[in-house]
């Protein structure tokens, strides 16, 4: 019994860590996250914090673990009112700009380890990677079975190129909204439909 609430009471002291570090980058940004800040924002010692977490950035993994699978939920979410598979990847699609949107801090760890390339992923990390993945892949097989995605397509490399274009045109709204505005004269959310619409052309 008394080793049952141990392990409760260190479940839940881990948690309260990564919630006051979650805190800590949406109040201060990312880069400027340490276990010196983490450890003021706890009261808890430095040395207590290396019980539970080996770095900062086994910090930074364990909230991204959190934003991948928020994501995830975002996208069954959106598509699963949807038969046809070109609408689920045109609401997955949408679920993704709506987490930037709503989600801002998460979606930053998201593409964390992807727009830093001295990071290097962990097996937990891989796997809420390859969950998401694994989903996508599977409605662009649907399709097939439907007829509505062309065969030759290739389920693993477009979910790649998906993500990464998608990932990319999010950035890009987020750092050039003056020039899509003033310049093109579209707003934000048309910008990323059309993106949709080039996608969806290209899997027909």
């Amino acid at each position: 019994m008394l080793r049952a609430r141990t392990k409760i009471s260190k479940e839940n002291r881990k948690q309260f860590i990564l919630d006051c570090a979650e805190q800590l980058i949406i109040e201060e940004g990312l880069s400027n996250l340490s276990l010196g800040r983490v450890s003021k924002k706890t009261k808890l010692a430095v040395g207590t914090i290396y019980i539970y977490f080996e770095s900062k950035e086994d910090i930074i993994a364990h909230l991204t673990i959190k934003s991948r699978a928020l994501l995830l939920q975002k996208f069954i979410q959106y598509s699963s009112q949807k038969e046809n598979a070109l609408d689920k990847i045109a609401e997955i699609l949408m679920a993704c700009y709506f987490f930037y949107k709503e989600k801002p801090f998460y979606n930053q760890l998201v593409s964390f380890y992807e727009t830093n390339s001295g990071l290097q992923e962990t097996a937990e990390l891989r796997k809420a990677s390859d969950k998401i993945t694994a989903f996508v892949i599977e409605v662009i097989k649907q399709g097939k079975a439907q007829k509505t995605i062309r065969s030759d397509i290739d389920e693993a490399a477009f979910s790649f190129w998906l993500w990464g274009t998608t990932v990319g045109i999010i950035q890009l709204i987020e750092v050039k909204s003056t020039v899509l505005s003033e310049t093109l004269q579209t707003s934000e959310l048309d910008f990323f439909k059309a993106h949709i619409s080039h996608v969806i052309s290209s899997l027909q």
